[in-house]
């Protein structure tokens, strides 16, 4: 009878505080794995770990091949950030694996570290990707939605976005770019839509846009992280934190 250890990929999510963002059973899951897949950051996380570490860039079909090929021969493991199964890596490893093949143990996803950063609730948000999908997919529910949250990449960009949505006539949004979230060089910039176009941002940006006609009246909120208060004065016209 075969390990059922190695009968499974594990396909972890990882925080923005790296492994102290994994419960105990996902690190004891971890540490006895052989191969492990990830991007390079993610991988970075773990320099001791005595595993094969193989990166991710753009070529899962080959990554999935290789996951397929070795079930039952080698415990593996997948590093993603946040919330493997949200516009994730996950739902691919599942649909050429299958359900039984794949263990997914979640972490906190970008979307709602990004609603913690601007202390927004995100229950009526629409959440949507734009990447490697078509910026049109997304342009509609933006329309009705009071809360939309996108992520971007470097073709995608928050920029293009914003430019599509004004050129179909969405205004009124405030916009906030939430870049590289969790990590040294964090960003949180609040603006409105109209300023995006041209600017530039991170490839991993979380973009958070809020229908001005339909939110409540609230005061500033004040940043509890040392840095500047999320707000729109003229002094500080991209409410940067």
């Amino acid at each position: 009878m075969g390990d059922p250890l190695k009968e499974k990929v594990h396909v972890f999510g990882v925080g923005e505080d790296g492994v102290l963002s994994m419960n105990l059973k996902a690190m004891r899951l971890l540490q006895d794995a052989e191969w492990i897949f990830g991007p390079e950051r993610l991988l970075a996380f773990f320099p001791n770990h005595d595993a094969k570490k193989i990166p991710i860039q753009s070529d899962l079909e080959k990554i999935t091949e290789m996951i397929q090929s070795n079930l039952g021969r080698r415990q593996m493991a997948v590093l993603a950030s946040g919330d493997p199964n949200f516009y994730g890596i996950a739902q691919g490893l599942v649909a050429q694996l299958g359900k039984e093949a794949v263990e997914i143990l979640p972490n906190v996803s970008a979307m709602q570290l990004a609603f913690a950063r601007i202390k927004e609730s995100w229950e009526e948000a629409y959440f949507g990707s734009v990447r490697n999908r078509p910026i049109e997919g997304v342009i509609e529910p933006i329309r009705h939605a009071v809360k939309a949250a996108i992520l971007t990449d470097a073709e995608n960009t928050p920029a293009a976005l914003a430019k599509a949505l004004l050129a179909r006539g969405v205004e009124n949004r405030t916009a906030y770019l939430c870049e590289n979230l969790g990590e040294g060089d964090e960003r949180v910039t609040e603006l409105d839509l109209k300023q995006l176009p041209g600017r530039s941002s991170s490839p991993r940006t979380v973009l958070i846009l809020l229908d001005r006609l339909k939110q409540p009246s609230q005061k500033p909120i004040q940043s509890n992280t040392g840095k500047d208060a999320l707000s729109s004065s003229k002094h500080d016209e991209e409410g940067r934190i």
